[in-house]
């Protein structure tokens, strides 16, 4: 009893993170998105907590959770991730802590800046995601009380500041992506996330054998790219199930027998991606619904698969070696078996998003002290 009342007095008044875009149908469907969105909503949970994006306009509540949408005035950048909102003053104002997603966009250095000015703590989370900013010569960076990356391989890019990284991982919802009972696994391979070159999509598509079933789950970002995987698929046991939300990716994972994850640091069309995955929730949620997994060994990936005990890693862009996983895992119901129950333990262990909510608290008020 004691320890909670010590605990309760800790709790931070207001925690507010800040995304430039918002995740959903009406947003982005996206990881850096994505994430932002989980980690609010399971640290709300724990304190109060209010997520501010930019887009359409909207203001509601999900639980404990308060989302709070602005429409910009404009925008530094063309990509949409410099948002100049008269709403971010007043949220900045109101907060005791301040926790800013994507780094090298103007977004950070105002929040940066305005927290400073306000005298609040604040924090950068990096996405991987980038737009025009002034992070260097503002000294975004240094002023930031704190660096909270999602991986170790993140970390690396951060060296100068290495006194204030913290390497919080990220994480799955347990409630959500769980293993269902009574829906039965089929002999097929999922891959679940965008459809842009270097996710690899096609590495899959031509390295599994022509009957294997395969199903593609997201939304298509790039024209060219998807041309070339419908053209790849011909002949082959393909289903395009389209962006795939709520309980039917839930279905998803739980219906497949391995999860694909076969991105690249260079794509087919020779641009170079150094950060193409600094992480990979789609590993995590795959893991949490009992679902062993195939992924390139590249970003951080391979700092969430046990290779060999929850999945198998891949050599990046060896459309062979993809194939052999997922077949090798689709043959043996054993080995499938072990592997799904070994991620899902690894999950529960220490990637949900209420230990990575932990994780971060843990360093606000350390930084408090």
């Amino acid at each position: 009893m004691a320890t909670e009342r010590v605990y309760r007095k800790r709790r931070y008044r207001r925690v507010v993170h800040v995304s430039p875009l918002m995740f959903g149908v009406d947003g982005v469907v996206g990881g850096g998105e994505r994430y932002a969105y989980e980690l609010a909503r399971a640290m709300s949970q724990l304190t109060p907590t209010r997520l501010v994006s930019f887009g359409k306009p909207l203001s509601r509540r999900e639980d404990a959770l308060r989302v709070a949408v602005y429409r910009p005035l404009g925008f530094v950048g063309r990509k949409r991730l410099g948002p100049i909102s008269p709403g971010l003053i007043a949220e900045i104002a109101a907060a005791d802590v301040v926790h800013v997603h994507q780094i090298e966009t103007f977004l950070a250095d105002q929040c940066v800046l305005l927290a400073r000015l306000f005298g609040k703590r604040v924090f950068l989370t990096d996405h991987a995601g980038g737009d025009r900013h002034f992070n260097r010569r503002l000294g975004t960076v240094d002023r930031a009380t704190g660096l909270l990356l999602v991986s170790e391989f993140n970390a690396r890019g951060y060296t100068a500041w290495q006194d204030k990284v913290t390497v919080i991982h990220g994480g799955a919802d347990p409630a959500r992506f769980r293993q269902l009972a009574g829906v039965n696994r089929v002999r097929r391979a999922l891959y679940a996330g965008r459809l842009i070159p270097y996710k690899g999509v096609h590495h899959l598509i031509e390295g599994a054998r022509p009957e294997t079933g395969i199903v593609v789950a997201g939304q298509s970002y790039h024209d060219e790219y998807r041309a070339f995987l419908d053209k790849v698929s011909i002949g082959r046991n393909v289903q395009f199930a389209g962006p795939l939300m709520g309980d039917d990716l839930v279905r998803a994972y739980n219906t497949a027998s391995v999860s694909v994850a076969p991105s690249v640091e260079v794509d087919m069309y020779g641009k170079t991606y150094p950060k193409s995955e600094i992480l990979g929730l789609v590993l995590l949620e795959a893991m949490a619904c009992g679902t062993p997994v195939v992924a390139s060994r590249i970003g951080g990936m391979m700092e969430l698969v046990v290779d060999g005990e929850t999945g198998i890693g891949v050599p990046p862009g060896d459309t062979e070696a993809v194939g052999e996983a997922v077949e090798r895992i689709l043959d043996d119901d054993d080995l499938a078996r072990r592997m799904g129950r070994a991620g899902h333990a690894r999950v529960m262990d220490r990637f949900t998003w209420a230990a990575v909510a932990k994780r971060c608290l843990s360093v606000y008020r350390r930084e408090d002290d």
